[in-house]
């Protein structure tokens, strides 16, 4: 066990995940699935290979079929598309089929190999859930999540531009945290667990708040002096905003557009076209919409926040992250203007590198104990 374990992190965001593989390469997959079908196709663009994702997938003995998955299932689904909805706020990734299947093709993604035709791998694997998923039922969530991964999971990529490779994985040992945690332990921690000196000797004895905004719900870890004091989960996150918008273009324009698609326009700040014509004053339609619910998420984590005992005044440092902090930013950094914020630069996998960190450390563990001590880790 000392040698050929390798980590992985991985972030079950609603619209995407973020992976971060063994050599801390980055992915970022659309969590999106449809049923296979065989395809007409002529001179296929093989430019990214992220956006060809058909699978065949067996998962601990049990074969779960073939899939699109990521841009693949958007741009072949036969109108056989599903989205998650505010709906899906409060039904768990835990359980989720849909959060399996993408999941382990993302892991296969991150182990993939130039020219090989089988890849047998053993991994430790960092991941998260929902704060308020994490925690209900005495965390049965977790255990559940775990037992559902830990195990053999074999993936045949079947579009030709991956030439047919067989990727097998153990999964040996899985790292659960709520989100937000991950992104703190980003941010703080080097990639062997120790506390940067960075925070060690300007954030002693202050009381940190990790926020971090998702596509359905936001998540706050709240640390003091370097210690886990509370958590807390919001039910508000860039899905919100999306759906004003959504539902504005359908009333003015009859047409329903899809959220991963309004999402990717306004983050690449493109114009939205409906028949071939521009949407009047889109930017100013998106920004009124963003900035109304950024208030009112910024009035429900001071809500829950004091509801947690900890005032406004007392808080010496906001990380924030997330995808919904790139778009909430400038209101979040208005509205709270007196807290001393900090923003990474990549936002979006800072959940993702966080957990990397976690699978990393407890890989670690294993390389450091003999394999007579292999069965007291796995029931620590």
């Amino acid at each position: 066990m000392k040698n050929n374990l390798l980590p992985v992190g991985a972030d079950l965001g609603n619209d995407a995940f973020k992976i971060i593989g063994p050599s801390k390469r980055e992915l970022f997959i659309m969590n999106i699935i449809a049923p296979w079908h065989e395809r007409r196709v002529i001179n296929e663009d093989t430019r990214f290979p992220l956006n060809l994702l058909e699978v065949e997938i067996q998962s601990q003995n049990q074969t779960l079929g073939k899939y699109f998955v990521g841009g693949m299932a958007y741009n072949f689904n036969r109108g056989i598309l599903r989205e998650r909805t505010i709906a899906d706020r409060h039904n768990g990734k835990a359980k989720d089929i849909e959060t399996l299947i993408v999941l382990i093709t993302s892991i296969a993604v991150s182990l993939l190999k130039p020219n090989a035709k089988k890849i047998k791998e053993k991994i430790i694997l960092g991941t998260m859930l929902p704060t308020e998923e994490y925690f209900r039922n005495n965390r049965e969530n977790v255990s559940i999540l775990e037992n559902r991964l830990k195990g053999i999971h074999c993936i045949k990529f079947l579009n030709p531009v991956f030439n047919g490779v067989e990727v097998e994985f153990e999964i040996v040992d899985v790292v659960t945290q709520p989100e937000g945690l991950c992104a703190i332990n980003a941010m703080m921690y080097d990639d062997h667990g120790e506390l940067l000196d960075e925070y060690e000797n300007n954030y002693a004895e202050r009381t940190i708040l990790g926020f971090d905004i998702g596509a359905l719900t936001s998540d706050v870890t709240v640390i003091h002096n370097f210690e886990l004091r509370t958590f807390f989960g919001i039910d508000k996150g860039t899905i919100d905003p999306l759906n004003r918008i959504i539902d504005y273009i359908k009333t003015e324009y009859k047409v329903t557009i899809p959220r991963h698609k309004l999402d990717n326009t306004i983050i690449r700040n493109e114009k939205l076209l409906i028949y071939g014509e521009e949407i009047a004053n889109f930017r100013d339609i998106c920004k009124q919409m963003i900035d109304y619910e950024a208030r009112q998420l910024v009035d429900e984590f001071s809500s829950k926040a004091a509801a947690a005992g900890i005032q406004l005044p007392d808080i010496g440092l906001i990380i924030l992250c997330g995808g919904g902090s790139l778009l909430f930013k400038e209101i979040i950094q208005k509205n709270l203007s007196r807290i001393p914020m900090m923003f990474s630069k990549n936002a979006i996998m800072l959940n993702a590198l966080g957990a990397w960190k976690n699978a990393n450390r407890l890989k670690n563990k294993y390389s450091d104990s003999s394999s007579l001590d292999y069965v007291a880790i796995t029931q620590e």
